[in-house]
């Protein structure tokens, strides 16, 4: 099949990993185009939409067989100034663009900026489980990342390295991690404002990396220390377990209600734990569900179904 992929800002280079991965593990032929916004933290990009290339592309589009849309924009009557609604699509939504505003359970992250109602797409998607409302969809295609092509490196040090690395302080909940770890006998370490590739050399260190305690879920960063075999420490909402309808039974993702005796708790319990099986579960996981292969052949069946 050809698939034509847009994005409109490709925030954290996700619509590159689909591409990628779905470029490499199936016979599909799936290239990306987004628009003029350099993603914030100049991930790789593949084609930028401008004016000299835009009749090409809306060629590429006519001849494709699934268009799909990787971000919170909905599509008008077109997306990029290309004309798509004439094809089988599909949407996968990601941030906070998307997040509702209103709702508890993400801790006042989402903006809430587009309704449900307008995503027109024959197939919804969220590359995370708090966004899939029950009025949207409850299709959960998750982040990916070349997981099975790097190995466990985890090692016990001592003292522990525990690291955060906001790329947003509040949309990390920066202060109130910060609020557990003066309950606490250890040292966080909190790095922002390091290019990428820096960061996950940084992130391979860590004995538990601590990633966000506002949106709901775990992103992308976690996902980035976990397929190092590093354990990752994230408020999961009550509401995304529930709408996981069982996939997070084995999630080792450490997580705990969102109160800072509740995180105090967690925390000392992991710390006296057998710190090398979480290690070990939390490759596992990475493996299972973000990989490139497993995402690959999500995303074989979903377009092949359209």
């Amino acid at each position: 099949m050809k698939i034509t992929m847009l994005s409109r800002v490709d925030y954290a280079g996700s619509g590159y990993k689909i591409m990628e991965a779905v470029s490499r593990h199936t016979d599909h032929d799936i290239d990306l185009f987004t628009g003029p916004y350099r993603n914030v933290f100049n991930h790789p990009i593949k084609n930028i939409v401008t004016g000299e290339n835009r009749d090409a592309i809306q060629k590429r589009i006519n001849d494709s067989d699934v268009i799909h849309l990787k971000g919170d924009w909905p599509a008008g009557d077109g997306y990029l100034g290309l004309q798509i609604m004439h094809k089988p699509t599909v949407q996968t939504v990601g941030g906070s663009f998307f997040r509702k505003k209103s709702l508890a359970e993400h801790n006042g992250s989402g903006m809430g900026k587009f309704s449900t109602d307008g995503y027109k797409a024959d197939i919804k998607t969220s590359l995370t489980l708090d966004l899939c409302y029950p009025e949207y969809s409850d299709i959960w295609t998750p982040q990916p990342i070349d997981s099975l092509s790097v190995k466990n490196t985890w090692v016990m040090s001592s003292p522990p390295s525990l690291i955060h690395m906001p790329t947003n302080t509040v949309k990390k909940a920066t202060k109130f991690i910060l609020n557990v770890f003066n309950q606490l006998p250890y040292d966080l370490s909190v790095i922002d404002k390091v290019p990428h590739q820096e960061s996950l050399t940084i992130k391979k260190g860590a004995t538990i990396f601590f990633d966000q305690f506002r949106v709901g879920f775990y992103g992308n960063s976690a996902i980035e220390a976990m397929q190092h075999g590093i354990p990752a420490a994230a408020w999961i909402s009550p509401e995304a377990i529930d709408r996981a309808n069982g996939k997070l039974d084995d999630c080792p993702v450490i997580n705990a209600p969102l109160t800072i005796e509740a995180w105090v708790e967690a925390i000392t319990k992991a710390m006296d734990s057998n710190l090398e099986d979480l290690s070990k579960r939390s490759k596992v996981w990475c493996d299972k569900w973000h990989s490139y292969e497993t995402v690959a052949k999500q995303w074989d069946k979903i377009y092949r179904s359209l």
